[in-house]
Order: structure tokens, then C-alpha cells, then sequence
């Protein structure tokens, strides 16, 4: 299995967080007053456009009206935050795949806290062979978010997503497009990101083309997002970079307003500004 990342960056970016309280990151308090200021309602036009996109359009379009009753896994699933999400918001039970030691124990950690099965979290390689005798054809729903991404051999990554479906299961595969703006901006301040991801793959005709059309009813593949600031990253020892990016999400909590509110439901895509591309599939009988 040809990675493009190691296991122990992985591990170190989860290590931190497993003796910590919280997982996730307490509102600042300029977030904090802002909220009181506008209120709940209004304050929930300025967060990321993209995620509203995925939560209050996508997953409406293809999930059935209930979950209830259904299995969800993400492969990658570390912090597990989304998957908690995922149940809480449409009522399926939630597994999580993560190959390293400190991203299940966060997964793990996560689950109990919001009142999950933390048993559902798997530690293991979804490549190897135990793995998939004991879980082939045996999901509802996979889903998996910044993962084919970090491989080159991406045909063999999405084909075990499909062996973990059931038939007329759905699958969800989410990866940031490194190219166009972000391609500039990560070339220029953070060029070490870019061995990390197959970059190929983020070209929409390379994207369509993973996915076996033999196995799989293809429900959306494009691009999805209108644009968006948090794809402009730096290495932690760039301070004035860091300064600048911070000052970019501030404005970027604009923009998310403005296209709520002009495009509403609909999103505007395209190579050069979209952040993410998106595929949603059905595994045929």
C-alpha cells in the first residue's frame, strides 16, 4: 500500500489530545460575545459555508429520512467529533476506523463523553485482510474525508470502501482541492503539505475516474464549496503567516454571511476557488 504519509504523523497529531478534557477547542471569547451580541441564530450564517452545504444539503439529499435502524462508518475517523455529529444529527449507529494507537483512544474518548459506544471504534488498518473478513458488506453508509487523498494506488483505497457496503449501501469520500488558489498559497507558505497529498487526484476528471462505475450508482461527483480561507495554511514556526491566516478566517466569517445568503442551499463551485471535492455513490445490488 503505496502511503504518502507515515503512521507516526499521524500519531503524533492525535498524541496531544488524549490526556486534554476537551477534544475540541472552547469558543474564544470574541466568539463568545459575538454570539451574545447577534444571537444563536444569526451567528450560525457565519460558520463555514461548506459544512452547511454538507449537513443541510447533501446529506439531506441522499439519506434516507430516518437513519434509525442503519450503521455509519468512517474510515480516518479520528477525533470521531464528525461521527458524533453524524448520529446525533440523523439517528444511525456510528463506527469509527483508526490505524493509529492515540487517534482511537481520542475517537474512543470522544464516543463516551457524548453518551456512544466507544467499543464502535475499530483500531486496525482498513487494508489488511482481517479487517475485511470480519466487516465486508457489513455498513449502511461509509463515508471517509481527507483520506484517498494520501495515497497514490487511490483505485485500490476507494475499492475497499466499497467492499465494506452493503448492497445499495452509500458512500461519501470528501478531499480538499489543493489546487487552484490553495495549489499557490500552500507552494508559497506550507510546500511541505504538498508531497502529502496526491494532487492528481484532486483534478475533477482524475477524481471521477476512482470510482468503478461497475459497482457503483453515481448519485454527485464534482466539486464542492465556494471558496474558503481555512485551506491556507502554514507550519506552526511561521508566526507572521499564522497572524495573516487568522485575520483571513476572521474575514472568511464574512463571506460565509454573504454566501448564505446569496446562494443559500445551492453552493457556486469551480477548480480554482472550491475547497473540497465531493463523490456520493450507491453500491449497486
Amino acid at each position: 500500500m503505496a502511503r504518502l504519509t507515515e503512521k507516526q504523523y499521524w500519531e503524533t497529531f492525535y498524541k496531544d489530545s488524549i490526556p486534554g478534557v476537551n477534544l475540541l477547542p472552547p469558543d474564544s471569547r470574541i466568539k463568545r460575545l459575538l454570539k451574545r451580541a447577534i444571537g444563536k441564530r444569526l451567528f450560525g450564517l457565519l460558520n463555514p459555508y461548506d459544512d452547511y452545504l454538507l449537513w443541510h444539503s447533501v446529506f439531506p439529499a441522499y439519506l434516507p429520512a430516518s437513519c434509525e435502524g442503519l450503521s455509519v462508518v468512517e474510515i480516518g475517523s479520528a477525533p470521531g467529533d464528525f461521527l458524533v455529529r453524524f448520529a446525533k444529527t440523523f439517528g444511525a449507529e456510528p463506527y469509527g476506523v483508526e490505524y493509529t494507537h492515540y487517534g482511537a483512544e481520542c475517537n474512543r474518548l470522544f464516543f463516551a463523553r457524548n453518551g456512544l459506544n466507544p467499543d464502535n471504534v475499530i483500531e486496525a488498518d482498513v487494508f489488511s485482510q482481517e479487517f475485511l473478513d470480519t466487516h465486508r458488506g457489513t455498513f449502511d453508509i461509509v463515508i471517509s474525508r481527507g483520506f484517498i487523498e494520501h495515497f497514490s494506488d487511490v483505485e485500490m483505497v476507494v475499492s475497499r470502501h466499497v467492499e465494506l457496503l452493503r448492497p445499495g449501501g452509500l458512500l461519501f469520500v470528501l478531499i480538499p482541492n489543493l489546487r487552484g488558489v490553495y495549489y499557490h498559497w500552500t507552494k508559497a507558505f506550507n510546500p511541505g503539505q504538498l508531497p502529502l497529498h496526491n494532487l492528481e487526484l484532486m483534478e475533477i476528471a482524475r477524481f471521477q475516474s476512482v470510482f468503478d462505475k461497475k459497482l457503483l450508482d453515481v448519485l454527485r461527483c464534482s466539486h464542492f464549496g465556494t471558496f474558503s480561507f481555512w485551506l491556507f495554511t502554514a507550519p506552526d514556526g511561521s508566526l507572521w503567516v499564522n497572524r495573516v491566516i487568522r485575520v483571513l478566517i476572521v474575514l472568511q466569517r464574512g463571506l460565509n454571511f454573504m454566501f448564505r445568503i446569496a446562494f443559500a442551499k445551492q453552493g457556486r463551485e469551480s477548480a480554482v476557488f472550491s475547497p473540497n471535492l465531493i463523490f456520493v455513490g450507491r453500491k449497486k445490488d
